[in-house]
């Protein structure tokens, strides 16, 4: 089936309503003094509100738009292809480690998958009751993505011979993970220390998120990139990934720079990737950050 605008709009309130049943769930058992978690074959905890969430979110959707099939974390098989056509891309409790150490920064996220692109997603946050949704429809006109890349252009890059010169950039805002940063995380923003746009040195900051908050918060112009070296599945990402795509925003592999796809043959897992909340960020960062990418493989 093609997906279109108006069958997304009609649509939205029935998912609001059920990612917000999901997370009221996911609370419950948060609030609790102890629940049980049990360790899946790849080694990532799975907990009780994992499988509750899943079993409210699989009913609703069958119900909702019972012709289109749903993929989640905790029923998909391994063995088994992705579905033709369209279907739902569902991580029910995204960030099971940081609501297992009692964080606030986990997510639900539902997804809608066609033609390889996730061209709707809705997250919500249960611990603050936020809800982002969007859809690939949404994505800024043309006209204004060229007026939003030259306010970019003055606020990002160094000008030589303005005042004093030449501007300084606001920093780059560079959102990575609460729990899974590693040694070659660090080793990227130590490259970013020693790295030039326009003969200017960059000047960064760090902003922790944890789950799929990261592709939100660029949406939300609270960060600017975001990448991703290490292991992540379909269904974390591609909700917060439609999201970003209905602001303006971008992702995309770090081995071809060409933008990030779904529903690959024989593996749900993502490659390298990097997000930028518009892009003129893309165009500016990506050459540099591919360059990097380079030297590790």
């Amino acid at each position: 089936m093609n997906i279109s605008h108006n069958f997304l709009k009609t649509i939205l309130n029935p998912l609001r309503e059920t990612v917000s049943e999901a997370s009221e769930a996911i609370m419950n058992i948060y609030d609790k003094d102890s629940f049980e978690t049990e360790i899946k074959s790849d080694g990532s905890p799975v907990t009780e509100a994992d499988n509750k969430a899943n079993e409210i979110i699989i009913r609703a959707l069958h119900n909702i738009t019972p012709d289109i099939p749903a993929v989640t974390e905790e029923t998909f098989n391994h063995d088994e292809d992705l579905p033709q056509g369209a279907y739902w891309l569902v991580d029910p409790l995204d960030g099971t480690k940081e609501f297992i150490n009692k964080s606030k920064e986990f997510t639900v996220n539902i997804a809608l998958i066609e033609n390889s692109i996730p061209i709707f997603g809705i997250v919500s946050a249960p611990a603050t009751g936020e809800i982002w949704s969007g859809s690939f429809f949404e994505r800024p006109s043309k006209f204004f993505r060229s007026v939003n890349y030259f306010n970019q252009f003055w606020k990002y890059k160094h000008v030589p011979g303005g005042l004093g010169g030449g501007n300084t950039p606001d920093p780059i805002r560079i959102v990575m993970s609460k729990s899974h940063q590693n040694e070659i995380d660090k080793e990227f923003l130590h490259f970013l220390e020693g790295s030039f746009i326009d003969g200017f040195p960059i000047s960064y900051k760090v902003v922790e998120k944890g789950s799929s908050l990261k592709l939100c918060a660029m949406a939300d112009n609270e960060a600017d990139i975001y990448p991703r070296f290490g292991p992540t599945s379909e269904w974390d990402i591609a909700a917060g990934h439609a999201y970003l795509i209905s602001k303006g925003g971008r992702v995309c592999q770090m081995s071809s720079g060409k933008h990030l796809v779904y529903s690959k043959v024989n593996n749900i897992l993502n490659p390298a990737f990097v997000g930028f909340r518009n892009t003129y960020l893309k165009d500016t960062y990506l050459p540099l950050i591919r360059d990097f990418y380079k030297k590790l493989v």
